[in-house]
């Protein structure tokens, strides 16, 4: 940087502190204000001259007067005092907006889940100064501990054991060697190995937090059988309604479902074409198959064909069980 370039750069930061320095002590002399601040006290003098000049647009992006600085002149010349008589746009008070408050709100839930105890204080302090409500207490509410437990078994691949109950309502032991804790689109889960498959690779699965409960550091081995004794339910049965990978789905959607891409955070604007296709990442697949089932014709997977086989299977099975319902009814209803 030149010279010159520097020297302006230096009055140019001058100037920015010395208005609100003069704001908050009114008719200061100009003696006072070079001893304060360590400048030429002719400096200041072209400082202020200055003021007058600056300022910001108005409605009608032109700087009139009542947009620029302005000083009592008559005691600058005269006594060689420094009053700012219009200090635009300084007692403006800047506010967020509700989006915006929304948006630090959920920024500082989030970060509260990854902060420690002192930081996370300091992370409620602000939210309740920023106004847009309270950060919830303990990382994300009740999960910290829990957290903080799957952080430390993930740091040396242990191994935790949970109560588990899935998304259709299913209920099982788990023991799960941790890989990793995330969030994902507001909720926290847990991925790890689950036991071993036919060919005694590990076989990976997710949970969400939510669902787990009595979490506890666990000194045995996940194997297959510690999947669920309590219950006759097949491993099959269980691996197929766990919580897998997120898996990127094709969706065709009809007007009538514009909520489904909605609830993945997709923005449509007033002039889409509907049916409109998207890409979407998928966390839980059953919970998918059951909200497309509900809305037959309006919602189509594409892609991946395991999906589309997924749904096809579940409206054959409701398919069955209604049947079966109507063939009952009848064998029941008496003879006209």
């Amino acid at each position: 940087m030149s010279d010159q370039s520097n020297a302006a750069m230096q009055r140019l930061g001058f100037a920015l502190v010395l208005v609100p320095w003069v704001v908050a002590n009114p008719g200061a002399t100009v003696e006072s204000i070079s001893e304060w601040f360590d400048v030429p006290a002719e400096q200041v003098r072209d400082t202020v001259r200055m003021l007058p000049l600056v300022g910001v647009p108005g409605d009608s992006a032109a700087y009139d007067p009542g947009n620029l600085f302005d000083i009592d002149y008559d005691d600058f010349e005269l006594n060689d005092r420094v009053t700012i008589t219009n200090s635009v746009g300084l007692n403006h008070v800047q506010r967020f907006s509700t989006a915006e408050l929304a948006g630090l709100s959920a920024a500082l839930n989030y970060l509260a889940a990854l902060l420690p105890d002192e930081r996370r204080a300091a992370a409620t302090r602000l939210a309740a100064r920023l106004g847009g409500g309270t950060v919830t207490a303990r990382s994300e509410g009740r999960f910290a501990e829990t957290i903080a437990l799957l952080r430390a078994c993930g740091a040396d691949r242990g191994a935790v054991e949970f109560d588990y109950t899935s998304a259709s309502g299913h209920r099982s032991h788990r023991t799960v060697t941790v890989e990793r804790v995330r969030m994902t689109q507001g909720i926290w889960y847990l991925s790890g190995a689950d036991g071993v498959d036919g060919a005694g690779l590990p076989r990976r699965r997710t949970f969400r937090l939510d669902r787990m409960a009595a979490v506890a550091r666990s000194e045995r081995p996940p194997i297959a059988a510690d999947h669920d004794q309590s219950t006759s339910a097949s491993v099959d049965t269980v691996s197929r309604d766990d919580e897998a990978e997120p898996i990127t789905v094709t969706l065709e959607v009809q007007a009538e479902a514009a909520g489904v891409l909605m609830a993945f955070g997709e923005r449509l604007t007033d002039d889409v074409s509907w049916p409109v296709r998207r890409l979407v990442r998928v966390a839980s697949v059953p919970a998918l198959v059951r909200h497309v089932s509900s809305l037959p014709g309006r919602v189509r997977i594409l892609a991946p064909a395991s999906v589309r086989e997924a749904v096809a299977d579940h409206a054959r099975r409701a398919l069955a069980v209604s049947a079966d319902a109507e063939l009952a009814s009848s064998d029941e209803s008496p003879d006209e």
